[in-house]
């Protein structure tokens, strides 16, 4: 038996109600320069697709980007969905209910903002609702010592304006208000009445989903060329994004009888 074939055994012996969690870029979609060109390929979807209709799985996408952000990828049905770090999660079927900053918190991210769209004008700038994620990867390819300037000037002006610093690959995010992956993951996981749960991530700030995901079922992590730190001693390793898709395929095709 193969070590994927291994492993979705492994998930179907857990008790069910399921919980497969997933991130989504680095994980389910290919990392690429940049973000807005990212795309879920179309036989990950329609796994996906598939999975979120099984009766004993329940299916959650989380992801550090904004809401509509991971809408341009995917419009799933009767999934949960935790965006930008899990700042916001939103149920099947559900709308995102609203949420306001106070006036301290927007200023601070404002100035942030200002900052980087002065100093940082050829990077890639993601603007989420409490939070501005500042992306280098494409600079990084051409001027790799401006572009560990700029995320060291980043993280002082963060930490002045005492916003929640997050560090990625090739990225920083100031957020106005600190969310976790992890505490999303138990939110989820509570509120479906899961018995069990998988979590597949690929950087740092998956972390904490994966140390979850290990206490109650399995945490994955997936390795890649740009891994810059070890990841959690709980987690299993899977190779790659197309690894991730193989054992899609597989959890999908055994779920169909």
């Amino acid at each position: 038996m193969s070590r994927i074939g291994a492993l979705v055994e492994r998930l179907l012996a857990l008790e069910p109600p399921l919980l497969v969690a997933l991130d989504v870029d680095g994980t389910i979609s290919p990392i690429v320069r940049d973000p807005d060109s990212a795309r879920i390929p179309v036989a990950t979807l329609s796994n996906l697709e598939a999975l979120a209709r099984r009766p004993g799985i329940e299916l959650a996408l989380i992801s550090g980007r904004a809401l509509s952000s991971l809408a341009r990828m995917e419009q799933l049905d009767g999934i949960w969905r935790a965006v930008e770090h899990g700042g916001l999660v939103i149920a099947p079927g559900q709308s995102p209910a609203p949420r306001e900053l106070t006036h301290d918190r927007r200023e601070a991210l404002d100035l942030f903002r200002r900052w980087v769209e002065t100093h940082a004008q050829d990077a890639f700038i993601e603007y989420k609702p409490q939070a501005i994620a500042l992306h280098v990867r494409a600079i990084a390819s051409k001027d790799p010592t401006r572009a560990a300037k700029l995320l060291d000037e980043a993280d002082e002006l963060a930490k002045k304006l005492g916003l929640h610093l997050r560090h990625g690959k090739g990225l920083r995010e100031a957020e106005a208000v600190r969310h976790d992956k992890g505490s999303a993951l138990e939110e989820i996981f509570k509120r479906s009445d899961a018995s069990s749960v998988f979590f597949a991530g690929d950087d740092l700030t998956d972390f904490s989903a994966i140390e979850f995901a290990a206490l109650h079922g399995v945490g994955a992590f997936v390795c890649s060329d740009e891994q810059r730190e070890d990841p959690p001693a709980s987690a299993m390793l899977l190779s790659s994004v197309d690894e991730v898709a193989q054992l899609l395929e597989q959890l999908a095709d055994r779920n169909s009888g």
